[in-house]
């Protein structure tokens, strides 16, 4: 979080700069405001065409993810048009992939001119603010939810919480900083739980092995950034127990719902399985070219589906892997995970590379991209898009970013 800041050299630098940032900081409370961010990076980047500025023409991002990335939306655009429903459907169909490589090359080319340093300070400030703002919901001083729905609240919560630990583990001069960085986890801990949400619970807990096991902060960290965060959880999610009794219920129904795993699987998947079964019809049909990037809900009422009981009208299949059959067949399914194991990769590299205490970003980084390859197995960032999947890419973009040259290894 101590880098320091490259100096924009022209307006349209620092106009893409503030816009990214913009939309970093505000993504979670809705797509309007990233959409308003990501038009200043564009009108910025239009500068750059005019001024005929070197920035564009140098490389920001990792050639095999580049790679990916372009047969990715070339698949996309093929399989929608093979598939073409209207061209209402066909936009925002294919606006889902085209934002998430979007949001890659915009981080990319933010970080890889300026360092991650600011990137940090911005995702720690807006990841705070929804934090509190959720936990004063919840004890009913706000009457206005930040997230619609309590899944929503745990993915975020599962995407935020490996930073939370990048920032905590660290050893600042401040005592202040120390704490902040201590209750930063705490917050991020409490979220999570008020998302009462067994599958964000079930892959937030195994994300934070996966953090301690790549980062390996020492004892230092470890008290300071976990055990003692933990802790203060704990006995507050006892207290939040005891003010709303509701809670206690909410508790004992996700823990239910967690040891039915070796019974009733289809309680444990909270009827989920019944939504893959119907899907699983929707791909044996197109495995190769799928139906293209439709709304799901509005394929499901295309095939004439009855609703499905406990379910209704089904949004989304609540299966990354099975979404991506869905939209593409196999190819699509075997390129966007290619593209999340090269991240993976990618960010394995540069933690090995850093000497620093930034080495903890890149271990974040790369526990937030197997978690959500565990996530997917009961949701999908492509779903979530409209609030939290430009926060899983732009993590992204800093495991697929290339240094500033003459910087050396990122």
């Amino acid at each position: 979080m101590n880098e320091p800041l490259a100096k924009t050299p022209s307006w349209p630098m620092s106009l893409i700069a503030f816009g990214f940032y913009f939309s970093l900081f505000f993504d979670p409370w809705g797509p309007i405001p990233r959409y308003f961010g990501w038009l200043l990076c564009i009108i910025g980047i239009v500068g750059l065409f005019i001024l005929r500025s070197s920035e564009l023409r140098r490389p920001v991002l990792d050639p095999a993810v580049k790679i990916i990335i372009y047969i990715m939306i070339i698949w996309s655009v093929f399989t929608t048009l093979l598939n073409f429903y209207g061209w209402y459907h066909f936009g925002k169909g294919v606006s889902n992939p085209l934002e998430a490589v979007f949001g890659i090359w915009l981080t990319a080319f933010a970080v890889s001119k300026e360092g991650a340093g600011r990137f940090q300070k911005v995702w720690w400030a807006s990841s705070v603010l929804i934090f509190v703002a959720c936990i004063l919901q919840a004890v009913n001083v706000l009457n206005f939810s930040v997230f619609s729905h309590h899944n929503t609240l745990g993915l975020y919560a599962v995407v935020t919480l490996p930073m939370s630990l990048n920032f905590a583990v660290r050893r600042y001069n401040s005592r202040l900083l120390n704490v902040i960085s201590s209750l930063t986890v705490v917050l991020n801990l409490i979220a999570l739980f008020l998302s009462f949400s067994s599958g964000p619970w079930l892959v937030g807990g195994i994300e934070i092995l996966l953090f301690l096991m790549i980062a390996r902060p020492g004892k230092y960290g470890l008290f300071k950034g976990l055990l003692i965060p933990l802790f203060i959880t704990v006995i507050l999610g006892f207290s939040f127990a005891l003010i709303q009794p509701t809670y206690l219920d909410l508790f004992k129904r996700e823990i239910s719902q967690l040891i039915s795993f070796s019974g009733d699987f289809s309680k444990f998947t909270t009827n989920r399985t019944r939504i893959w079964e119907k899907t699983a019809y929707l791909i044996s049909q197109k495995p190769i070219t799928g139906w293209g990037w439709i709304r799901y809900k509005t394929l499901f009422l295309m095939s004439n589906f009855e609703a499905i009981p406990g379910v209704g009208i089904p949004v989304e299949p609540h299966n990354m892997y099975i979404q991506l059959l869905t939209y593409g067949g196999f190819p699509l399914l075997i390129v966007v995970v290619g593209l999340m194991l090269r991240g993976a990769w990618l960010a394995w590299r540069k933690f090995k590379s850093c000497k620093g205490e930034n080495k903890y970003l890149y271990a974040a980084v790369l526990a937030t991209i197997l978690a959500i390859l565990v996530y997917s197995m009961g949701g999908s960032v492509f779903a979530a898009r409209q609030k939290i999947g430009f926060l899983f890419w732009a993590l992204y973009g800093i495991a697929a970013a290339l240094p500033e040259r003459g910087k050396g290894k990122a």
